[in-house]
């Protein structure tokens, strides 16, 4: 019983310290992200964020917060 119990706390922590580092892996990606407004579809960004000009070139709609910004890709 005791070793079952081991086990599942050993399954908890490792699962724990997986799920950390893929938010801190989430967080980096935003990082480079220059968020310029709301939008609800990555094609209402275009504008925003100058696809097909230097130096942007990406642009997603991402959730900022509670509500949903445009996320200019820096290249």
């Amino acid at each position: 019983m005791t070793t079952s119990k081991l086990y599942f706390v050993a399954l908890l922590i490792i699962a724990s310290v997986l799920v950390s580092a893929q938010s801190i892996r989430i967080m980096d990606a935003l990082s480079d992200c220059d968020f310029r407004g709301p939008c609800l579809k990555k094609e209402d960004c275009y504008d925003r964020c100058g696809v097909n000009k230097p130096p942007f070139n990406n642009a997603i709609c991402a959730p900022n917060g509670s509500s949903r910004q445009c996320c200019c890709i820096l290249s």
